[in-house]
């Protein structure tokens, strides 16, 4: 079948504002557009945005070639409880917001004429997540056509027998003949030998297309030839080869543009995670979508894709577990079938988090999410991540109900009077032994064990499960460095991955520096938007901790300096546990000369020197490439300098102050596109030099003219009232960031920025 997406030309409103309607273009996310209010339901879960009903709506025409042939359509992410009518009838939908799912139009659709479409997003029974969902039809839809006994989507798969030889194991529900360069082969289950081999791994992703064909039928399908291993003395193996795990959490949304998953912002993401060193992403707490996982088996990003957040026990009023026992199993199938073909995909985690995981009957589920996972692709491990509290905390109140039945009182609120005041309690009596009289049945049941912030339970349980595969599959990120010498030090634990890769919506404020005090809430109150937590930022920026990280796995090779607010100096203060620092790479701070000065220097080597303004502050030994210097701040320049252990200078950077800001510079990712994709761009508030000034912000306004439109303009502030979908927004460190989408049409787009006082700049990019 051949398929095309179906992305233009749609009609949308909200439930009860018909009269409303726009055209929009999908991916769509209707939950940005909202009005963020203080008393919102979903509170900091989604940064204080509501939900809702929306509704799409477009006119399919039946083309006469489509008579007699099988028409379907495929959905690859609608946020969520989707309904789609075709003429009225219902012809299909999917309650989870994260599946991929299809509905067949077969015989259903008028040829010659229109048909209306209509596609309901029911996210109104709220709070059903623990993050920023998004809301509506996020993620591309495509139309399939092919003949009725041809070749269904996802039907074909293709897996690795061997890598010497490279043979590569065909199965496809009725007979097919493939062609992969020059070798053919045919049948329902057969296998081929691919000569000189190029294998793919994250060092090199080496991506073959099958060319299958079906009676008068074809489709290309796009593979990689990758053996993986597990066991705790050679740990994580690709193609027999032991790989360590850099990796990094992240969520779906893509900051500024919401939820809507447009192939240029999933491909920029990726992109940027890869040049910063990462080799591997745990997509959390849900399924990828289609569109991440090819650029990642493109750049060559391990990813762990994660099915659910919650079993039967909810995290929130109104989430999945409500449905969990109806629906899991063909949101298992959806998940598989969407993943297998990608290389990327290395392991399926079956849970996150989950509060089951700590009651009796967790284990029994457990089984029964791995088994079937196996069913359906025995290729890959399966992993769970495990929050040691979580899961003792349910196993404490589970006892403490089950007594207070016993004795004839009420179960209720009271169960556990105050769960903060016991959090200390709970940790600090947790230990191998403890936990694993709880869990022992869930993690039993999987491949791979990944421990969420429990880095102390490693060597416990190592000693009592030496054949037990560890994973870190979440870290606090002041923890990243001596996590990531216990991965290199211990073949079972395979790799550490740090919350949070990228910033994100929702969960308002968890990573958020409160000054004035040394102690501060897990969320911070409204109007709080981000969680402020991610090594990169909002708008795609690398922070310190992306820096930090890039230096200790060896993807940089130069210092960075990093400088602890200025403004905020001999404060007390407070960053929570995700969040390794507030330091920034700024050395202007108007206003701050005189004060003291607290400087962070990452860096390879042995040992670090600073200068400041050609004068040495001292050299020091590195920790876990860190060290840390005082000095009293005024403009001018810092530099550090690198050594190795024999004293011979490695690599140096420098960190200037920057003049009063006095123009604005348009920065575009990109000068060619194609017509109907994004591109990104930056605006700065620089000075004279060009040089970014961090501490001027100003009311930046954006006007876009020619064959595009802005589709979204905003900052890393985690701290906001402003909307996104506005042509001005406040800069935030000297910087806003802008997305334009360009028309289906050839042409040029020209992008003009203004804020008051500063010279104005643009930009144009030509559109092909």
């Amino acid at each position: 079948m051949q398929k095309e997406r179906l992305n233009q030309t749609w009609s949308f409103w909200k439930d009860g504002h018909e009269d409303q309607k726009k055209a929009v273009v999908l991916p769509h996310d209707a939950m940005i557009l909202e009005d963020r209010s203080p008393d919102c339901p979903n509170g900091t879960a989604t940064g204080f945005l509501p939900g809702g009903k929306y509704f799409y709506e477009t006119d399919l025409f039946g083309k006469p070639e489509w008579a007699g042939q099988r028409v379907m359509l495929e959905f690859e992410g609608v946020y969520m409880n989707a309904s789609v009518l075709l003429s009225g009838e219902a012809v299909g939908g999917r309650l989870y917001g994260y599946s991929n799912f299809f509905v067949d139009l077969t015989g259903k659709l008028k040829i010659g004429e229109d048909n209306r479409l209509l596609v309901i997003a029911d996210n109104s029974a709220c709070p059903n997540s623990r993050w920023y969902s998004g809301s509506g039809i996020y993620r591309p839809v495509n139309l399939w056509v092919g003949p009725q006994d041809g070749i269904e989507p996802e039907s074909v798969k293709i897996s690795t027998v061997s890598i010497v030889p490279a043979v590569i194991r065909i199965q496809a529900p009725k007979p097919v003949a493939v062609t992969v360069e020059g070798v053919s082969g045919e049948g329902t289950d057969f296998t081929m030998t691919i000569p000189d081999a190029r294998l793919w791994s994250a060092e090199t992703p080496n991506l073959y297309t099958a060319h299958v064909k079906r009676g008068e039928d074809s489709e290309e399908i796009r593979f990689g030839i990758r053996t993986l291993a597990w066991d705790a003395k050679k740990g994580f193996q690709v193609n027999g080869e032991t790989v360590k795990l850099r990796g990094g959490c992240v969520h779906h949304d893509h900051g500024i543009l919401g939820a809507a998953a447009w192939d240029k912002a999933e491909t920029r993401r990726a992109k940027t995670l890869k040049d910063l060193g990462y080799n591997a992403i745990r997509y959390s707490h849900n399924p990828a979508g289609k569109n991440f996982l090819d650029v990642c088996d493109e750049l060559g990003l391990y990813v762990i894709d994660e099915s659910f957040d919650q079993w039967k026990v909810p995290q929130s009023a109104c989430d999945y577990a409500l449905h969990f026992d109806a629906e899991w199993q063909k949101d298992v199938e959806s998940m598989v079938s969407k993943d297998f073909n990608h290389p990327c995909v290395m392991m399926y985690c079956v849970g996150n988090e989950i509060t089951d995981t700590g009651l009796p009957f967790g284990g029994a589920i457990c089984k029964g999410i791995c088994a079937k996972f196996k069913s359906l692709d025995p290729t890959r491990p399966t992993m769970i991540a495990i929050n040691s509290m979580l899961s003792t905390l349910a196993a404490m109140k589970a006892k403490q109900a089950a007594e207070k039945k016993a004795e004839g009182e009420n179960v209720g609120s009271k169960e556990v009077n105050d769960i903060v005041a016991l959090l200390p309690k709970i940790m600090a009596s947790i230990t191998p032994d403890s936990l694993e009289a709880i869990i022992h049945d869930c993690v039993e049941a999987v491949d791979i064990v990944g421990y969420n912030y429990g880095h102390n339970l490693y060597e416990g349980t190592h000693e009592k499960f030496p054949e037990r595969v560890i994973l870190s599959s979440e870290t606090f990120p002041a923890r990243m460095g001596t996590n990531w010498d216990k991965v290199l030090q211990n073949d079972y634990v395979i790799g550490d991955f740090h919350w949070t890769a990228w910033d994100y919506l929702g969960e308002a404020g968890v990573g958020l520096p409160v000054y004035g005090t040394s102690k501060a809430p897990f969320s911070k109150s409204y109007p709080a938007f981000t969680a402020n937590c991610g090594s990169v930022d909002l708008t795609g920026l690398p922070e310190s901790a992306a820096m930090y990280t890039a230096i200790l796995w060896g993807a940089y090779d130069k210092p960075y300096i990093g400088v602890r607010p200025v403004n905020h100096s001999g404060e007390e203060y407070a960053l929570g546990n995700w969040r390794m620092t507030d330091s920034v790479p700024n050395w202007t701070w108007p206003g701050c000369e005189g004060r003291t000065a607290q400087i962070e220097v990452f860096s390879p080597g042995a040992e670090v020197e600073l200068l400041q303004d050609g004068e040495s502050l001292g050299r020091k030994p590195l920790d876990h490439c860190k060290a840390a210097f005082e000095t009293t701040y005024r403009p001018g320049t810092l530099t550090a300098i690198a050594y190795d252990a024999n004293g011979i200078e490695l690599s140096r950077c420098e960190r200037k102050s920057a003049g009063e800001a006095v123009k604005l510079a348009v920065l575009p990712e990109e000068r060619r596109i194609h017509a109907g994709e994004i591109v990104y761009i930056p605006v700065h508030l620089t000075d004279a030099e060009g040089r970014r000034n961090m501490s001027a912000e100003k009311r930046v306004t954006v006007h876009v003219a020619g064959v595009g439109e802005l589709l979204a303009l905003g900052s890393a502030c985690p701290i906001t009232e402003e909307k996104y979908q506005n042509e001005s927004f406040t800069s935030y460190q000297g910087r806003v960031l802008a997305v334009v989408r360009s028309f289906g049409e050839p042409g040029t787009i020209r992008i003009t920025a203004e804020a008051e006082g500063l010279q104005s700049d643009c930009a144009e990019i030509a559109v092909f």
